[in-house]
């Protein structure tokens, strides 16, 4: 009788020994269930209620074999949106990081080498056909309008109203797990204003030029250094002009031809606003410029031919001498003055004084 207990309870203890045994066997292999790693998720937006694209990136250890799922559920509170299977894209690596990724094809059913995306509430799956990835291969998942790969995507989702930490968890039978922590706060835009000080330059190089005598067989030129003025033509002086301005400048003369001091009804008459060769013998005053270094500069066609001269301004309107487009740094300007008289001039001492003006567009 004895015997036979010690059976029976001998039994019984090796059928519980046995069961403890299986399980804790069950608890080994669910402790080893892979994990991903080097998980992220991208977005274009952390803003609450804001829309957001999705670039999600994670290391599988165990990859995916063909038929496998990979599902991604967003938490409660993101807005999903309508699904179009142009809003997701699906790449992976060839190697152990994240670079290099090469799209793959989608389709809302997975067949052979296309992969099929399907979204329910908050989860999207995506399903392999014949598809099959490595062990330890990046994977990524784009969604929204970063999604350009075959098509572009045109519906995001949308975050969270309430800031704070969300998490997206991976999952489906690939077998491998994991879990992504966003931030969403209640403004993710830091505004900075910033001001540039308007800024203008304009200098004349010397305000005093000299004709000296003049004569109906010979022109002269304006001289700054030669009292007696040049029978060759001279720079007499520069203007240089530099501004900031988004509209650039207008750079303008205005002021009565050569007038006789003694009578101001005597004067030697400008050649207008059409440019003309030097005529000795005939009264004309005007001169022709130069430009260098400027940005978006353009001379008037009174003052730019290379041998010809002109000059339209009086004592109480301008000409327009050159302009300038936008901003420039320094634009500078080599004047070149011409008189000439007739036979018939009155006698007198002549002078004239143009004021140049620089306006900034701002």
């Amino acid at each position: 009788m004895f015997k036979k207990n010690f059976v029976t309870s001998f039994a019984s203890f090796l059928t519980i020994l046995s069961i403890v045994l299986g399980a804790s066997i069950v608890q080994v292999q669910l402790a080893y269930a892979a994990a991903l790693s080097t998980l992220s998720d991208t977005q274009s937006s952390v803003k609450v209620s804001t829309l957001s694209d999705h670039t999600i990136q994670f290391i599988t250890p165990t990859g995916v074999a063909a038929a496998g799922t990979i599902t991604l559920t967003f938490p409660a509170g993101y807005t999903m949106g309508s699904f179009n299977v142009n809003n997701i894209d699906f790449a992976t690596s060839t190697t152990g990081a994240c670079t290099g990724l090469v799209d793959g094809a989608v389709a809302g059913v997975a067949s052979g080498g296309t992969w099929g995306v399907a979204q329910a509430g908050q989860v999207i799956t995506i399903t392999s056909g014949t598809g099959v990835i490595p062990a330890n291969r990046c994977i990524q998942i784009e969604i929204g309008s970063n999604a350009t790969f075959g098509a572009t995507g045109a519906t995001q989702i949308t975050n969270p109203a309430t800031p704070g930490t969300h998490i997206i968890t991976i999952a489906g039978t690939f077998g491998d797990t994991g879990s992504i922590s966003t931030s969403i706060v209640t403004d993710d835009t830091v505004a900075m204003t910033g001001t540039v000080q308007q800024s203008i330059t304009f200098t004349i190089s010397t305000s005093t030029i000299y004709f000296g005598n003049l004569g109906s067989g010979a022109v002269k030129f304006a001289s700054s250094t030669n009292t007696a003025g040049d029978t060759i033509e001279t720079v007499a002086h520069q203007l240089a002009v530099s501004t900031n301005a988004p509209s650039g400048f207008a750079l303008s003369a205005r002021g009565q031809t050569l007038t006789s001091q003694q009578n101001a009804a005597n004067t030697i008459s400008a050649i207008g606003g059409t440019a003309a060769s030097s005529t000795p013998g005939t009264e004309q005053f005007g001169f022709r410029a130069t430009e260098s270094g400027g940005t978006g500069i353009t001379l008037d066609p009174t003052f730019s031919f290379a041998t010809s001269y002109g000059y339209d301004g009086t004592a109480t309107s301008s000409t327009l001498l050159a302009s300038g487009s936008g901003a420039t740094p320094t634009s500078t300007y080599d004047l070149r003055y011409l008189t000439n008289i007739a036979g018939v001039t009155e006698a007198g001492t002549y002078a004239a004084n143009l004021v140049y003006v620089a306006t900034a567009n701002f």
